[in-house]
């Protein structure tokens, strides 16, 4: 007692007490005390999921499965996929999606083999390399001819296409080349413009959005090996060209199935994802790295067609394509760049059986540009949707030595091979190999910044008569429902009344942009039409009140004894 009267009448001996027993304790704890706290701040920073596996008994995460109820692809191919319908658990010590990102690129752990180069020339006089790594190479069946491939040969083809900066000796790339190898398919990576070792002959370079070279490759490797089964599977950048690519041509196709693993879809909403938060910015410089290691390798070029001095000076991926790749492949502004070579806009318009594979902690395409509604309202597509994977990474197995997208994609489109729902070539008239979905090249702005960082993306008004096929699916699909799907955002009910619409004179302008307010009114949420009446009715509200008091007091001044008009 005598000894805290003493602490309360004179705090300085508080303050003395505190300070001795601070000094009092070990260096050593203060030492584990800050180490935990920076673990804490490194395991929430880097978004390690350790804790939470091992809570679950390290058991995996389901895969969520969007796609439409009445898909034939789901029911008759994806329904017999174990791998998709499977769970997906990440490698223990890779359980962060920057661990695993980093590690693939850095490591990767890639089989050893080697490819049989070909050397492809464009119609414009561009020159690119096709690697070729057939099933005779990894079998150990012996051939009597192991230098080319016979022109009647019906083992199927699957055609690689690498994401940015990347050729076939990235470790990603050759985990996919080999597994599907081993599985009895010829493999062929095709190589981007100036990338595999190869120089670049003309001034065309490609980009997000360049699908000439895949569009010559798939037709020339269709007539020279007819009797073969083409598939195609594009990675992150190459997904994104893949999809964009099977948009643009619909029907007119030679491709019997497709995978787009990790793709970006909206690349302006990308652009903005990467350099919101400090982890990501880190992942744009270093594709801002990469870009300018490919600008250096062309640098004559480059020097005569871009702004050079941008260029070096490029501190994102952004600046890049402001300097480069808009003055190269002739936009006027980087969100246009983006928004017309974006496969969001194409992904309603593709006829061939195809597979997506997005990571939800994807570190460099994010979540937010996936198309869950588009890819539901296409009986074509199924959207395979894991919470963990890293950007083309998925490492799986105790030593990480195998990609769970790799096994997933094979499984699928072995499962589609011997399936009767591969797309056969139908020769129509198709959109323009080159002309998107747009009137003009300066777009109208069809995006949101919402508050809290995340950004939205609004449709596109189509001018009066214009129809395009997704409005056809639309029409004549019903709501469909997902497989263990939890991440799809609202769902939205395509419906219209062509017996309300069909009496309306096609030549008035008028009717079609009541029709199009209307649809669109539809398509949104009972909420926001309710919101918007309300708005409405509020404010309004003055001056109708303004004007029944005006109206009440004629009546009422007209109603009094002695008063009236003179």
């Amino acid at each position: 007692m005598d000894c805290t009267d003493a602490i309360l009448e004179t705090p300085a001996a508080a303050y003395e007490l505190l300070l001795k027993s601070v000094v009092a304790i070990p260096l050593s704890h203060y030492l584990a005390a800050a180490l935990f706290c920076f673990a804490v701040v490194l395991y929430n920073f880097l978004e390690f999921h350790f804790l939470q596996d091992l809570l679950t008994g390290f058991r995996g995460a389901p895969i969520f499965l969007t796609y439409n109820a009445s898909s034939e692809i789901y029911h008759g191919v994806v329904s017999n996929c174990r791998t998709l319908h499977g769970r997906y658990l990440v490698t223990p010590w890779l359980s962060s999606p920057h661990f695993q990102t980093s590690f693939l690129n850095f490591f990767g752990r890639p089989p050893v083999f080697t490819y049989r180069r070909q050397m492809f020339h464009a119609s414009d006089g561009g020159t690119f390399a096709l690697d070729w790594l057939l099933h005779s190479d990894v079998s150990r069946v012996a051939v009597q001819n192991d230098n080319d491939l016979a022109k009647d040969d019906a083992t199927p083809i699957v055609i690689m296409i690498p994401g940015l900066t990347s050729d076939s000796d990235s470790p990603y790339m050759k985990h996919l080349v080999f597994g599907t190898a081993k599985n009895g398919w010829n493999v062929v990576v095709s190589n981007h413009r100036g990338l595999g070792g190869v120089s670049i002959t003309t001034d065309c370079f490609y980009n997000a959005g360049w699908t000439a070279d895949v569009r010559e490759v798939i037709n020339h490797l269709h007539k020279e090996y007819s009797a073969a089964p083409l598939f195609v599977v594009g990675t992150s950048i190459g997904a994104n060209i893949l999809v964009k690519y099977l948009g643009e041509d619909g029907e007119n196709v030679p491709i019997a199935g497709a995978a787009a693993v990790c793709s970006p879809w909206d690349l302006l909403i990308g652009s903005r994802f990467i350099s919101r938060r400090l982890i990501q910015k880190l992942y744009d410089r270093a594709l801002t790295i990469g870009l300018q290691g490919y600008a250096q390798l062309h640098e004559t070029r480059y020097t005569r067609l871009a702004n050079w001095e941008g260029i070096i000076k490029s501190r994102t991926v952004r600046d890049f394509d402001t300097h480069a790749t808009c003055l190269v492949g002739e936009y006027e502004t980087v969100d246009t760049y983006y928004r017309r070579c974006s496969s969001t806009a194409f992904i309603g318009r593709v006829s061939v059986p195809l597979l997506c594979i997005s990571a939800l902690d994807d570190p460099v395409c994010t979540r937010e540009a996936i198309p869950w509604d588009e890819c539901r309202a296409n009986k074509n597509v199924v959207l395979a949707t894991s919470l963990h994977g890293g950007h083309l990474a998925f490492f799986e197995g105790i030593t990480g030595s195998r990609l769970w997208w790799v096994r997933a994609v094979n499984e699928f489109l072995g499962v589609l091979l011997s399936s009767p729902y591969m797309h056969k070539q139908n020769k129509a008239e198709s959109v323009g190999p080159h002309s998107p979905p747009m009137q003009t090249s300066i777009d109208q702005g069809p995006y949101l910044n919402i508050a809290d960082g995340m950004v939205a993306a609004m449709g596109n008004e189509h001018t009066d008569g214009e129809e395009t096929s997704e409005d056809h699916n639309q029409t004549d699909q019903t709501v469909p429902v997902t497989d263990n799907h939890v991440f799809g955002g609202r769902k939205t009910h395509f419906a219209t009344n062509d017996a309300q619409t069909s009496g309306v004179d096609a030549g008035s302008k008028s009717p079609g942009i009541i029709r199009r307010c209307l649809h669109q009114l539809s398509r949104q949420s009972n909420k926001s039409i309710w919101l918007l009446a309300y708005i409405a009715i509020m404010s309004s509200w003055p001056a109708v009140g303004a004007a029944l008091r005006y109206l009440y007091r004629r009546k009422v001044m007209k109603g009094l004894p002695g008063i009236g008009p003179k």
